[in-house]
């Protein structure tokens, strides 16, 4: 108990007196008449005569009676340290990714650290009214912290601050990967494309540690869009996507394509990300990349020609050959298309028109299902004139050289009037079959 002015004997006396009038006020609020509010005082502080609220006889219907008056009970100091941890000290299971957070009640903290068990400190930031402090680092798996430190009161006196958490073991881990790499340079048509080594169920949980910031500012917005889970390698294993395109961009035309030559930044802080089912982050990454020029291509099959455009500005207009929409099948599909690869030489094949292995120069990959713009000297005479390929974009030479040698990864390829399919889920990159409200729905967040 706090020493005070007065005699011990008369302080127990007053104590006495104090818990006297306690009782009888509980008493009398067993009774039927007005009732009794009591206001208890912590150990530790003076003791007074309890604060009483009387509350009006509402069977008497007289709110004017002296009893109806109510009387405000005092403010009594406060002056015993109090210590709350979130998480609680004794947690298990904690999440490495949450910060932790010590707060101190009635006192301000005086020292305190935090310490994993192999000896390493996390770092932490007090507030300047020096009553609470947060970590500031994100912690590792299956580690037991240990907190050491120390607070004093409002009325001067020391109190220790002393407790232990451990965080999770998970179960297992899942890796993410970015497939656009560090320091290289794309279209502006390209999205920023999450690849998770198993399933995400908690995706509004990983996607909120994926972070895009970019040199446009907030001329350019744009958001996180699950596509579906699907077989990516070919190889019986289930994944998870996420991709970022923009919304709202300052480029002109109906589509909010990348801003020219935009600095784009990835965070990915993954790590000790709770996935679901067991499934925990593995570790973070970032990627520094460029969006290049404006190349786009127009791509109106019903003109025989295929139109280069950069930074607004026609630079190429090939006559080519699209697909054959009379014969099913071999229409080329509507829709955005992304270059995705090029290959000087590529085999060609397709089964189903009974041809395979048949090796064509300066492919550009526009789908995976198998449609290219590429060199095919036998379709010659249908160049600027008809469609006959077999899907593909057939040019001559040497505009299939020329054109393989401007495109890169990214550049979108807008195919129309082909009296083919529409781009659906089956294609590949088809984020552009969304609207930027449709896209948007797509966000876990």
């Amino acid at each position: 108990m706090r020493k005070r002015s007065v005699g011990i004997f008369s302080g127990r006396m007053a104590a006495a007196s104090a818990l006297l009038a306690v009782v009888a006020l509980i008493t009398a609020g067993c009774s039927s008449g007005p009732q009794i509010v009591t206001v208890t005082v912590t150990s530790g502080q003076p003791v007074a005569a309890p604060a009483t609220v009387v509350a009006p006889d509402l069977t008497s219907g007289d709110a004017s009676s002296p009893a109806a008056a109510p009387t405000t009970a005092p403010t009594l100091p406060a002056n015993t340290v109090r210590v709350t941890a979130s998480p609680a000290f004794g947690s298990k299971n904690v999440p490495p990714n949450n910060p932790v957070k010590i707060s101190v009640f009635a006192g301000k903290i005086t020292d305190l650290t935090m310490t994993a068990d192999d000896s390493t400190q996390v770092s932490g930031k007090l507030t300047a009214d020096q009553t609470s402090w947060t970590s500031n680092e994100r912690l590792d798996y299956n580690t037991v912290y240990t907190f050491a430190g120390s607070a004093t009161s409002n009325n001067g006196k020391p109190a220790k601050i002393s407790g232990k958490i451990t965080t999770v073991k998970p179960a297992d881990t899942e890796r993410a990967s970015i497939q656009i790499p560090d320091r290289t340079t794309v279209g502006v048509g390209a999205p920023i494309i999450v690849t998770f080594s198993g399933v995400v169920k908690n995706r509004a949980a990983a996607e909120a540690a994926l972070k895009v910031t970019t040199s446009a500012g907030d001329k350019l917005k744009g958001n996180w869009g699950w596509l579906q889970d699907e077989d990516i390698q070919g190889n019986g294993v289930v994944q998870s996507q996420v991709h970022w395109r923009p919304t709202v961009s300052p480029v002109s035309g109906t589509t909010p394509y990348w801003p020219a030559f935009t600095k784009v930044h990835v965070d990915a802080d993954l790590k000790g990300v709770d996935y679901g089912g067991g499934q925990w982050g593995r570790e973070d990454f970032t990627s520094d990349f460029t969006i290049g020029r404006s190349q786009i291509v127009i791509a109106d099959a019903s003109t025989f020609h295929l139109i280069v455009t950069v930074d607004d500005k026609v630079t190429k207009n090939y006559a080519v050959s699209y697909g054959k929409e009379s014969v099913p099948g071999r229409a080329t599909v509507t829709g955005i298309h992304i270059v995705t690869e090029k290959y000087p030489t590529f085999a060609m094949c397709n089964p189903q028109f009974d041809y395979c292995n048949t090796k064509e120069k300066w492919a550009v990959r526009i789908n995976n299902n198998g449609e290219f713009i590429h060199e095919n000297l036998k379709a010659a005479a249908a160049f600027g004139i008809a469609n006959v390929s077999h899907g593909c974009i057939n040019m001559g030479e040497p505009a299939a050289q020329d054109y393989y040698r401007s495109a890169i990864y990214g550049d979108p390829v807008d195919v129309t009037n082909t009296g083919g399919p529409a781009m659906s889920e089956k294609d590949s990159i088809y984020d552009w079959i969304y609207s930027p409200e449709e896209w948007k729905a797509l966000s876990a967040l």
